[in-house]
């Protein structure tokens, strides 16, 4: 693994603002299949880097406004995030994995809602900021 949780093989997103683009035929979420959760888990993750990589290059223009939607778009995510680690929780304990690794899952699921929830206080300090500039 590499930095940022990509294997070797994963051609890198650097530079890219947008998703990769897939082929084939994709899942849809009614049909059941294995795999769906997972591949869009990846296509967000690799979003996310991208995004990461873009707001960490100082060419790249931005405004406040722009910024405050970041941090909201951030803070949705990880509520999403906070979500799904909570139903994954659940689904380890149907399945027999009471102990260390519910818990774990669990305890994560805390504490992604408790970052979502200060990235939508930092997203409303942001537009306070610039409300008080105006």
């Amino acid at each position: 693994m590499t930095s940022a949780g990509h294997s070797e093989s994963t051609p890198s997103q650097a530079g890219k603002h947008t998703p990769p683009r897939r082929s084939g035929t994709r899942r849809g979420e009614e049909s059941g299949e294995q795999g769906y959760s997972a591949e869009v888990a990846w296509q967000v993750g690799e979003a996310t880097v991208a995004l990461g990589e873009r707001l960490r290059d100082p060419s790249v223009p931005h405004n406040v406004p722009e910024i405050e939607k970041v941090m909201r778009g951030f803070s949705l995510t990880v509520e999403g995030m906070s979500a799904g680690v909570g139903g994954v929780t659940e689904w380890l304990r149907a399945a027999g994995h009471v102990g260390p690794l519910s818990g774990h899952a669990s305890v994560m699921a805390e504490r992604l809602s408790h970052i979502g929830k200060e990235l939508t206080r930092l997203a409303e300090a942001i537009e306070q900021a610039q409300q008080q500039a105006s």
